[in-house]
């Protein structure tokens, strides 16, 4: 018996300004792209399940185009598989009023799904050969008031729970803690979802991770690779799948700036920005250590010519560690400042056709400083 473990979807998910031809959200078509990769291998491993562990959608209230894709994707990946799902709400979607109904029970409607929103649950799957144990991120809020236990009745226990098993696995904020002792139990499968790195938990647990890059830092995810989990419950063998779609992102190597010139830095940040082909990819490229007066003297022109060839390029510098003094006098250092940050946050923001983006700067900077004006 074969299960296959999702979670992190995010559909619906936005980010960069950029559309593709169709007018769609350039990043939201690439979370949907590697959604469709995702059924599509799951297809082909023939599972008797499939448990999604939460954050099918990145908002509670996404966009008519993610709700009406999901649908359809999975009522055809049902017509050519015929596994049963079972889902859970994450933190992404859940709702806490008691007049909002989740997003996700439209799901119910399709045949063999099952949703699980805001109470535990457990549900039968298999024809009463499995029973999974369903913790969606509302419940967990009230776990240590419910018992939960493998059922020796069912020749398979499983669990399946959206939270943080501890506070090295952060990316997203908002989700439960969950209890170690929960974990440690003879379940025969955890499927686990909130944190969106694959990561083996121990004793048949997992975290399947996200199935592209939608964290708040998507940096620290540059180099992993995205997919899911199947795991055949006989043999307790798991087995990670890479899904191709998800954009390259790449996160360039850091530049000091100290002792450099803006035409020197100007050279060494095209030659990484060549190296690696930025064209279409999710870059970052930060600068440590640079002056503000030599910041001020790079090739921006340059800079936007990256930014228009990549889906985003993102950069960063940041000033030397300025000296300062507290209350009491003591030494401090801090870094950068509020013109650092408002000058970066200009310098890479998208701009409507004909706006000037040096003399934007200028003006913004002169309002933060107007002796400077």
């Amino acid at each position: 018996m074969k299960l296959v473990h999702l979670a992190d979807l995010h559909l619906g998910f936005r980010a960069y300004n950029r559309l593709t031809t169709q007018g769609v959200n350039r990043r939201e078509a690439d979370v949907f792209r590697a959604f469709q990769e995702a059924l599509q291998k799951t297809a082909e491993l023939k599972p008797d399940v499939v448990l999604i562990a939460g954050d099918v959608f990145h908002v509670p209230r996404p966009g008519n185009l993610a709700v009406v894709q999901t649908q359809k994707e999975l009522i055809k990946f049902q017509e050519g598989c015929g596994a049963e799902i079972v889902v859970i709400a994450g933190n992404h979607e859940s709702v806490k009023s008691s007049d909002n109904r989740c997003i996700l029970e439209l799901m119910s409607l399709i045949p063999r799904v099952q949703v699980i929103t805001n109470q535990p649950e457990a549900v039968e799957v298999c024809d009463g050969q499995a029973k999974v144990f369903c913790l969606p991120h509302n419940a967990l809020g009230q776990v240590e008031q419910i018992q939960i236990r493998p059922d020796p009745d069912y020749a398979y226990n499983l669990l399946m729970l959206h939270g943080t098993v501890d506070s090295d696995r952060i990316n997203d904020y908002g989700g439960y803690e969950i209890p170690t002792d929960l974990l440690a139990l003879p379940w025969d499968y955890v499927a686990c979802g909130h944190y969106h790195s694959y990561t083996p938990l121990g004793r048949n647990a997992y975290y399947a991770g996200a199935i592209e890059r939608t964290s708040n830092d998507i940096w620290k995810e540059a180099k992993e690779d995205k997919g899911f989990v199947s795991f055949d419950l006989t043999s307790h063998k798991a087995q990670f799948h890479k899904l191709e779609s998800p954009r390259k992102t790449v996160d360039l190597p850091i530049i000091d700036a100290t002792g450099k010139d803006a035409p020197t830095l100007d050279q060494i940040i095209a030659d990484q920005a060549n190296q690696v082909g930025i064209e279409d990819k999710l870059v970052r490229q930060k600068v440590i250590n640079l002056p503000k007066s030599v910041q001020r003297q790079l090739d921006y022109k340059q800079l936007r010519t990256f930014q228009m060839m990549a889906v985003h390029y993102l950069f960063e510098p940041r000033s030397p560690e300025v000296s300062t003094h507290d209350s009491n006098g003591e030494g401090a250092t801090r870094q950068g400042g509020l013109a650092d940050k408002a000058q970066e946050f200009l310098q890479n923001r998208e701009l409507s056709a004909g706006i000037d983006r040096d003399r934007l700067v200028a003006k913004g900077l002169a309002y933060l400083n107007p002796s400077q004006e």
